[in-house]
């Protein structure tokens, strides 16, 4: 992803603070990325937030250790935050060579959590939900 240019996502549910990626699954309620306080590290974090897909709008989800992310090293997180909505990428062009099913308009999410990276290719935006 050396060559995209990360842009700030901001809800209004969303607190500019560092969050665990505490878990991350399909459900009843679609793909749910749940997010925790930083201030339980080296336990099981406490959810604070979800982030929450209809399993229709999600077309591709990795994870990655933070330790490997070095295009995320230089973010400003107090300024930039570490919620990224991106509607040009390098993951989204290679995903579209792999797959010629991959519709026009998708979303590149990336989360930058304390412990975990999550990149998602999406249709739409989540829904927020505090805990």
């Amino acid at each position: 992803m050396s060559s995209t240019t990360f842009s700030k996502w901001e809800h209004p549910s969303i607190e500019n603070r560092k969050y665990d990626v505490a878990k991350i699954s399909w459900e009843e309620m679609g793909f749910v990325v749940s997010l925790g306080s930083d201030d339980q590290l080296g336990n099981q974090p406490t959810v604070r937030m979800q982030l929450i897909w209809n399993p229709s709008q999600v077309i591709s989800y990795h994870l990655t250790d933070e330790s490997y992310r070095s295009d995320c090293w230089g973010l400003d997180f107090q300024k930039d935050g570490r919620f990224f909505a991106v509607k040009e990428s390098e993951y989204i062009d290679t995903f579209k060579k792999l797959s010629p099913l991959t519709p026009e308009e998708v979303i590149h999410f990336t989360i930058v959590g304390t412990n975990t990276i999550v990149d998602l290719l999406v249709k739409d935006y989540p829904i927020v939900k505090k805990l």
